[in-house]
């Protein structure tokens, strides 16, 4: 249950010297306007760019400022990272663009967008290093503050990936329990120290859409009660308890429940994170809290059905079959749950993406299974999660920077 729950938070800041201000202020020229789909629906026109810098005490130097004036400009690191949910409202002008700079542990780190529909709070930012990049503070160690105040219990996830040498991209995620305002300055500092610290202006843009379930369903050893799911911009998102015998918590007999959801048109939702938390046991049961959320859909269904799954515990994945990629295409079984077909492979810029079709009872879990092996069977995994092809129900797509 600590695996569950993690608690973070912070504040405080230092003016910029007048050098680095000007040479920020000449980088964020350059920025390039990017023209990002409108959907009419959520009617938001796009953010203006905020110039508001802090800085920490120590870390001006010459290697610091000679980096600054070599930094490339990529615009949004909303487009090099995040799920599929947070590229589409960046698309739909969600995003606050900012421009805020700070050093951390000799890393560069600018914080290019923040992104709020109710949901999830997302921060775009950038890392530039000399040398290969370490482990920094500024992922692994950091409290959050609200205005100020430190931020109460809450969930955080970071995605980034390397845009080129030296350059990293990425989005981290918080997950905020307690009700927010509609604007705000996000406080971000290390948990010991205050040798940095930033903030961050957040701005509330969407227009969600919650609907009440309040079903109760048994499911085996848990009863599931189902209280609510809400449309954002951004995710789709369920509220459920899950009621269990104590004895059946503490041996983890039934090893985790999952959720499939799918939606009137019959696509099944793309899993993005998750997050939940409960209490000592009362009268013998105990109770957690979930909240799920799911890739963001364009309108609202008619209708959602949710399967609840139990996978067991520790069971390492069974590889059922391999086959030749010949360019040509490629059926793979997946054994009684159905199959996978390859149906052509694409090369632009360096980067091989396959599509391919599932058939089966799941999905998107099938959809997850597909990776490349060389002949010594050296695996090369994907750039990212799959994406399903739009207009299909049960096709997708893998795209590989590396190949055999």
């Amino acid at each position: 249950m600590e695996n569950w729950e993690k608690q973070l938070k912070d504040d405080m800041n230092q003016p910029l010297p007048a050098m680095i201000d000007q040479r920020v202020e000449e980088t964020l020229k350059q920025l390039p306007e990017k023209k990002g789909k409108r959907n009419i629906l959520f009617g938001l026109s796009a953010a203006v760019a905020v110039l508001t810098l802090t800085f920490g005490l120590s870390l001006i130097s010459p290697t610091f400022a000679n980096t600054m004036k070599e930094i490339p400009v990529i615009g949004s690191a909303f487009e090099f990272a995040g799920n599929i949910g947070v590229k589409k409202g960046k698309e739909e002008g969600l995003a606050l663009e900012l421009g805020e700079q700070i050093e951390i542990d000799g890393q560069l780190i600018t914080f290019t967008d923040t992104l709020y529909d109710g949901g999830e709070i997302h921060i775009g930012y950038t890392i530039q290093v000399n040398e290969k990049k370490q482990d920094s503070q500024f992922t692994s160690s950091v409290e959050f503050f609200i205005d100020g105040k430190p931020m109460d219990s809450h969930v955080m996830g970071v995605d980034e990936s390397e845009v080129k040498n030296g350059l990293y991209a990425g989005t981290m995620s918080i997950h905020v329990r307690e009700e927010l305002p509609d604007s705000f300055i996000l406080g971000i500092r290390p948990r010991e120290g205050i040798a940095w610290s930033v903030d961050l202006p957040v701005t509330k843009k969407g227009n969600p859409r919650k609907f009440l379930i309040n079903q109760t369903k048994k499911q085996g050893d848990f009863t599931i009660m189902y209280d609510n799911i809400t449309f954002f911009p951004t995710s789709t998102e369920i509220s459920l308890r899950l009621m269990m015998d104590e004895e059946v918590f503490t041996a983890h007999k039934n090893g985790f429940l999952d959720y499939r959801v799918i939606d009137d048109k019959g696509r099944v939702l793309q899993l993005l994170s998750g997050s939940g938390g409960g209490s000592e046991a009362e009268s013998g049961k105990v109770l957690i809290i979930f909240k799920h959320s799911f890739e963001p859909l364009q309108t609202i269904p008619n209708f959602i059905t949710i399967k609840p799954l139990s996978y067991g515990n520790n069971k390492d994945p069974l590889i059922l079959d391999k086959e030749k990629w010949e360019g040509k295409k490629t059926r793979l079984s997946q054994g009684a749950v159905g199959n996978l077909t390859v149906l052509s492979a694409t090369e632009e810029n360096g980067v091989t993406t396959f599509t391919y079709k599932v058939e089966g009872d799941d999905l998107y879990r099938q959809a997850m299974a597909f990776w490349l092996e060389d002949a010594a069977g050296t695996r090369y995994n994907p750039d990212g999660p799959e994406v399903r092809v739009d207009g299909t129900v049960n096709q997708y797509q893998k795209s590989f920077s590396k190949t055999p």
